[in-house]
């Protein structure tokens, strides 16, 4: 899916995918980032359905997961 000119002047640009993968570590939610076709940079989503989730955002959707279990029990 393209983003449409006037979504990505809304959202913040990240030179790098590295640089974005920091805030994406840093969120209280599941975040994505891709890279823009329009502005050639980087910017975040938080739509993952069928496409790559960074491995420490699995990891720590997992510990969550747990430690919810744990309470339950």
């Amino acid at each position: 899916m393209r983003t449409r000119f006037g979504v990505c002047r809304r959202k913040r640009r990240y030179v790098s995918e590295a640089d974005a993968l920091e805030v994406v570590a840093k969120a209280t939610i599941v975040l994505r980032p891709y890279r823009c076709g329009l502005c050639r940079q980087y910017h975040l989503t938080s739509r993952t359905k069928g496409m790559r989730v960074p491995r420490f955002v699995l990891e720590r959707v997992m510990e969550e997961e747990n430690r919810r279990a744990e309470r339950i029990f």
